[in-house]
């Protein structure tokens, strides 16, 4: 195994045994930021005689003459206190270019004599290998520490620890990375974590007036050759302390990036001396090789720049051609590419070059003397492996969920095969191959030795012309999501490597000006209205409106800017009504006619989205406040209206709930109450609430008897029905809450409403009365880790099946398509690049007969979809809950009627096919429920038998409703394990039915 290998491939290990783990919450480091950097030189008593085990005796290396092992003269002794200044000086000079000016580094090197040295009590070997991950970590923290109260206690009065904002302890020998004996010294960064965990937390200076919480341990040099050098370790070790994550495969000590990148094997890239025109002082009689490693670090790459604030990507959104300029370049054209996927990926492309290779242009190296340590260089990624377009795949979700123990590109929940994870920063490999960190890539044998010739990087990874350029839906690699979405995207390169690369990008199912993007970072929901009264519908949402083609539609003398969703509807004619302020309201006619109202002596602020709809029995604008005060016929002032209640008003509907002609206004308040309001000062409290109602409620004739039904549901998951006289019935809770308000829908076509809503991954639908539907739990696949389904689904038929379609959003940006049981429609999910926290809207905008759907992101990013563009069947037109509210007017009630109620095809007054018990068998902590169908009104009863035939329990419903299934809960807690039998009866004025039921209990 070469220097290179043995180097790259120890410091890997050393990052995930050791404590070379970077944070995962970096700073943006601050325009012309300064760190100030304090090295310390540590020796141990001199080996007498010299430990075999360890490189060196113990002592710096201060000799003045040439020794006969060294080949090359790089970073030669003596190292003193001017070659440790040279090799910060090296970090500087890095990061000044790598930032392109944004940090200085300043730094200090003590002791300050010349030679001196802090001297340890406790011998080298003892902080040598362990023989456990915890005492190597042990010792390591050990030194670190030692050394930093060594200075202390001997320049404590002279250093003010508090100035610098970097430590690092160099210490007499070799790292254990590169040397060659037992007991050298693994490198590491130690976080405050490794210090309370190893050496009593945060290490105590100036008299306790400062602790230092972090730093890096690093040895006097890495070879005594002088073919390895300590300025890549040392300037990825600073990384670190600036918060940069690592970005290797630590679980497998395998690169993940490789070269490429200084945050993977990039620091101690390979470097042939020869083509730079270095001479050795002498023949190697081992080894012919001209390979040098550690003194030219690989530059960051675009994302590290990105997370300290170094770089700001252009994001392209459109079909674009664009140039990027190379990394690091002074070019005013972009340097990086974000190419959003979703809300928790994208596309990251960058123009990395080396010009040694693409210009024949060798670096220009400055070096110190007599140390020969590499200063600087004008093309640090001389000998990156490659030039071109590189193009990542960041992966948020991963990103976030990684932490000290859970890498970025090794996480172990993101695992998909034995050595194989879905990473946080991936490589799209140009060649398809995925050879970096790959140990079966292809192997090169040269002089018997085996070569992983990829493994770290190669130059068919980037993308260019001459290699492969085009990265899309159908190439190898393909522009997938991670979760294995078509993004529709495409991504040509069409330049051969350079100083300036062009890229084209392009986006399917995008048409004219989708999507608008900019827009304000809101949870409304769009709307849509003809306000040209051209036959083709405008949107409506936040600061604005838009055409069908993302043209801004403008209207003169309209201040457009919403602070709720829109209500629209028939006041007189056509119209909208917003609000804008905490007291403005607003009122638009097509005619032209703007009607604008401000409250002088406000109640308190507006509280709700404004409402169209006819209450008690005309259409009226309803508007609710801040201190309880609901308002209707502002804008209508010979119906107008008002009454107060008690607490602020979160939500408004309306619904016939009664039995009158009449319509009646549903309020929810913010204490979680409900009031059935009839006219001015005329209120009924239906239900107050222990846990707070989500959003607003879903009216309809649930079950059919002529009156409108209430639900809503609570934080708690439970969803409760109500009716003129109260609460009717209740849920179960669901695990992990209820997170979306209800809509309802006939989704089974049997005629009767049922409701749905958003829980956690999964979507909930109920029957009318509180009864889960059979297979009602849709649960979105895990893969895609969906969490919490905020944002109201919408249904619509849209490929005439005469079956309601399902549609939801998530915090990661996709917009799943499902049929009624929870089937993925084709072509979907939809992805778009921001969390999906408000309703989709779907309606027919251009008049062709056709849907399209419109999504807005919490992010501020709004997008139009054809549908028969995403397939060719979906020609339906059928919208059952097409918009938040149910409908334009935010009325909160269901305006397609549903089917007449299906006869049923089973006759039978209690079917057996429908009478079942769940889980079977019940274990320890399950919930035991009989669940049953009922054709007509009856009573119902069961009782519970041992095996022996002796009567256990009996168990009654007191509620049982006709036409559809009902359930009763059975307490298995005072149950022994065995087997029962359950003999349920149904019985009425005409017949009884009787079934029976086996149960296994395993406790």
């Amino acid at each position: 195994m070469n220097l290179n290998r043995r180097l790259t491939m120890t410091l890997l290990r050393g990052c995930s045994i050791l404590l070379y783990l970077m944070a995962l919450f970096v700073q943006p480091i601050m325009a012309a930021d300064t760190y100030r950097f304090l090295a310390l030189r540590v020796s141990f008593p001199p080996e007498t005689p010299d430990n075999e085990t360890t490189s060196g005796n113990g002592t710096f290396d201060l000799s003045t003459s040439e020794s006969s092992d060294r080949i090359y003269p790089f970073d030669a002794p003596p190292h003193d206190r001017a070659y440790f200044e040279a090799h910060l000086q090296a970090l500087s000079n890095y990061y000044r270019d790598i930032s392109q000016g944004q940090l200085t580094i300043e730094y200090d090197v003590y002791p300050q004599d010349p030679t001196a040295s802090y001297v340890l009590d406790t011998p080298l070997i003892e902080y040598g290998n362990g023989r456990t991950r915890r005492e190597i970590n042990e010792r390591v923290t050990r030194l670190f520490r030692d050394g930093i109260r060594a200075a202390d206690a001997a320049d404590g009065t002279t250093i003010d620890f508090s100035k610098y904002r970097a430590f690092a302890v160099f210490h007499a020998g070799l790292g254990g990375e590169a040397g060659q004996k037992l007991n050298d010294i693994p490198s590491a960064f130690i976080f405050q974590r490794d210090l309370i965990e190893f050496a009593d937390g945060a290490i105590a200076v100036n008299n306790g007036a400062f602790q230092v919480a972090s730093g890096m341990l690093l040895p006097e040099a890495i070879s005594t050759n002088g073919r390895g050098g300590l300025n890549g370790t040392l300037a990825r070790f600073f990384a670190s302390q600036l918060g940069l994550p690592g970005l290797s495969d630590f679980e497998n000590d395998l690169p993940a990036i490789g070269d490429w990148s200084l945050m993977d094997t990039g620091a101690n890239n390979q470097i042939d001396a020869s083509r730079l025109g270095l001479q050795p002082l002498r023949n190697d009689p081992e080894s012919t090789s001209t390979n040098l490693i550690g003194f030219l670090p690989s530059r960051m790459t675009a994302w590290s720049r990105m997370q300290l604030g170094w770089l700001e990507p252009l994001e392209i959104t459109h079909n674009d051609t664009v140039e990027i300029a190379a990394s690091g370049s002074a070019s005013d054209l972009p340097q990086a590419i974000r190419v959003p996927i979703s809300a928790t990926e994208y596309f990251l492309i960058e123009n990395r070059i080396s010009r040694l290779n693409i210009e024949n242009r060798i670096p220009q190296i400055e070096f110190s003397t007599p140390h020969n340590v590499w200063l600087s260089a004008d093309d640090y990624d001389a000998f990156i492996p490659g030039s071109g377009i590189l193009i990542y795949h960041i992966d948020d979700a991963i990103i976030r969920a990684s932490d000290a123990e859970k890498h970025i590109n090794s996480h172990p929940d993101y695992k998909i095969a034995p050595a194989q994870y879905r990473r946080g920063i991936a490589l799209e490999e140009a060649d398809g191959l995925q050879d970096i960190g790959n140990v079966s890539a292809s192997r090169i044998i040269q002089a018997g030795i085996i070569s992983l010739s990829s493994i770290e990087g190669a130059p068919e990874d980037a993308f260019y012309v001459g290699n492969n350029a085009l990265f899309g839906p159908d190439t190898s690699p393909n522009t997938r999501s991670n979760l294995g979405y078509e993004s529709g995207i495409t991504i040509e390169v069409l330049s051969p490597p350079g100083e300036v690369m062009t890229v084209a990008i392009r986006f399917a199912n995008r048409l004219d000006n989708w999507p608008i993007t900019d827009l304000n970072s809101t949870r409304e929901s769009p709307r849509v209205i003809d306000l040209d009264r051209d036959g083709i519908k405008e949107i409506l949402h936040s600061s604005g409106a838009w055409k069908i083609a993302g043209e801004q539609h403008s209207l003169d003398g309209l201040p457009l800017v919403f602070a709720t969703t829109p209500a629209i509807g028939d006041l007189k004619e056509l119209e909208f009504i917003y609000h804008r302020g905490e007291t403005t309201r607003t009122h638009w006619r097509p005619s032209g006619t703007v009607h604008e109202t401000v409250d002088i002596n406000p109640p308190s602020s507006f509280s709700t989205t404004p409402v169209i709809a006819k209450f008690p029995t005309i259409a009226v604008d309803i508007w609710g406040w801040s201190d309880g005060k609901i308002e209707w016929g502002n804008f209508l002032s010979e119906i107008a209206g008002n009454i107060a209640l008690s607490d602020a008003i979160q939500s408004l509907a309306v619904g016939n709930i009664d039995s009158d002609s009449d319509n009646e206004l549903i309020a929810i308040t913010s204490s979680a109450q409900i009031h059935l309001i009839h006219d001015t000062g005329q209120s009924t409290p239906l239900a107050t609430f222990a846990s707070p109602i989500i959003g607003g409620p879903a009216i309809g004739d649930l079950d059919r008897d002529g009156n409108d039904d209430i639900a809503v549901v609570t934080a708690d998951g439970i969803l409760s029905i109500l009716d003129a006289n109260g609460l009717a019935f209740a849920s179960d809770p669901v695990p992990g809450g209820a997170h979306s308000p209800p809509v309802v829908a006939d989704l089974d076509r049997d005629g009767f409403i049922e409701v749905l809503f958003g829980g956690n991954g999964k979507l909930y639908l109920y029957r009318f009365n509180a009864i889960l539907q059979t297979e009602g739990a849709l649960a979105l696949p895990i893969k895609d880790g969906a969490g919490p389904i905020e944002a109201p689904p919408i249904l619509a038929d849209i490929n005439n099946d005469t079956t309601p379609d399902i549609f939801a959003g998530t915090r990661g940006g996709l917009l799943y398509g499902l049929t009624a049981e929870g089937h993925t429609l084709p072509g979907f999910p939809l992805l778009v690049p921001g969390p999906i926290l408000s309703s989709p809207l779907i309606d027919d905008l251009d008049n062709d007969s056709t849907l399209e759907l419109i999504i807005y992101t919490a992010n501020g990013s709004m997008h139009l979809f054809h549908l028969e563009t995403i397939d060719p069947s979906y020609t339906g037109n059928k919208i059952i809950w097409g918009q938040l509210g149910g409908g334009p007017g935010n009325a909160g009630k269901l305006l397609q009627q549903p089917l007449e109620i299906a006869t049923p095809t089973d006759t039978s007054l209690l079917p057996a096919a429908r009478a079942y018990l769940y889980p079977n068998p019940i274990r320890n902590g399950d919930r035991a429920r009989i669940r049953f169908f009922l054709l007509e009104p009856a009573e119902i009863s069961m009782t519970i038998y041992n095996p022996l035939g002796e009567k256990i329990a009996d168990l009654t419903h007191d509620n049982p409703m006709p036409n559809t299934d009902n359930e009763i809960a059975w307490d298995i807690a005072d149950y022994a394990s065995g087997l029962y039998i359950c003999r349920l009866q149904a019985s009425n004025s005409t017949r009884t039915e009787v079934r029976f039921i086996k149960a296994a209990i395993i406790k």
